[in-house]
């Protein structure tokens, strides 16, 4: 229970949510059919395949195979970047960035450079790459779902962001000192059995589900029972916080929407396509993209000007993505003396970019 509670202080977008669910409860009452049960299974699922190959080491194996290869510190900082990006398209920004921000400072810490101004592109690698694919982010994730736009809909919108983000970020490290890095990475033994091919399964069944329609039900069913023969405790290890964060704010955004002068002013304020754009990405300053996600769609069918937003506005300040929040944790529990100078440069480098593409994608909404 004490880990339980020392959990909870920490995750204060979920004490938020929960509040503000509560709390618009006695205004309008809660209904069931206000969570959205597909999407929760749809990130239970993932959560249980990187988890899976978490105990199999497959990304750590990847990542070192091909960074060994390298000690050019502007060609490693530029696989890094690329990595992230890539990989954050699959198995999320936060799993990207928790897999590669531990290992790039390991890498700095070996070879005696700062990784401050990597670990800040890694996490804007993160967030526009993530922005490319339905299962890359949770917002994503929920407005695939809620709007079931065609996947090819879908990459038309986002492939934009990504790949102008990604040239954005190249050029940037391309300031990056070409100084010779040695540094020496154990590979960790790959596990060839059935863990791994039943991860895998897994993780194609739930890309069927989101491509295909496939019964995520029966996906969800039979990886619970996978967990349950394997008798190891993988349920624990699971972001159950994320889970209720987002039944908290189903919750809130039902009764919202119930709420007559709410429910007027938010229709008007998204009355137009620029209007959702515009509230997503200032709200997600605000928020954090999720949240401000489930929020705006509550109030407009209107889901690409909503999807260009909230995704653009996972850069800028630190809790317009929860995932920049995990990269910048993770390096200060390294580094503390640095916490000034990594908000001054994270602010620096995501609000410009910020506004280079906020301001050229206005004109795609």
């Amino acid at each position: 229970m004490k880990e339980l509670f020392n959990r909870l202080k920490s995750e204060s977008l979920f004490l938020i949510a929960t509040l503000f669910a509560a709390l618009s409860s006695f205004i309008s009452l809660p209904k069931f059919s206000y969570i959205d049960t597909h999407v929760l299974m749809i990130l239970f699922n993932l959560m249980v395949v990187v988890e899976l190959y978490k105990k199999e080491s497959i990304l750590d194996f990847i990542a070192i195979s091909f960074l060994k290869k390298y000690n050019n510190q502007r060609v490693i900082c530029a696989a890094l970047i690329f990595l992230v990006f890539f990989f954050s398209m699959f198995l999320t920004n936060d799993v990207a960035l928790i897999t590669f921000v531990p290992l790039t400072i390991i890498i700095g810490k070996k070879s005696n450079f700062s990784t401050l101004k990597i670990v800040i592109l890694e996490t804007i690698a993160a967030n526009l790459g993530s922005a490319l694919t339905p299962m890359g982010s949770p917002q994503n994730i929920f407005i695939f779902s809620k709007f079931a736009p065609s996947a090819i809909e879908f990459f038309k919108i986002t492939i934009g962001i990504s790949s102008l983000g990604l040239i954005i970020l190249l050029v940037i490290n391309f300031f990056t000192p070409k100084d010779q890095l040695y540094f020496e990475l154990d590979i960790p033994i790959l596990n060839k059995n059935l863990n791994v091919l039943f991860s895998s399964t897994i993780f194609i069944l739930v890309l069927m589900n989101i491509f295909f329609k496939f019964p995520i039900t029966y996906i969800t069913l039979l990886n619970l029972t996978y967990l349950i023969l394997r008798k190891e405790n993988i349920l624990k290890e699971l972001d159950w916080i994320l889970l209720a964060t987002f039944v908290s704010f189903f919750i809130f955004v039902g009764n919202l929407s119930n709420i007559t002068f709410i429910k007027e002013i938010m229709t008007n304020l998204l009355a137009t396509d620029l209007g959702i754009y515009l509230t997503g990405i200032f709200m997600s300053q605000i928020i954090s993209n999720v949240p401000a996600a489930i929020l705006i769609s509550g109030f407009t069918a209107e889901w690409k000007p909503l999807l260009i937003g909230v995704n653009i506005g996972g850069l800028g300040t630190l809790i317009a993505s929860l995932a920049s929040l995990i990269s910048y944790k993770l390096y200060l529990d390294e580094y503390p003396e640095d916490k000034k100078e990594y908000f001054k440069i994270f602010s620096i480098l995501n609000f410009a970019i910020l506004i280079l593409l906020g301001s050229l994608f206005i004109f795609f909404i």
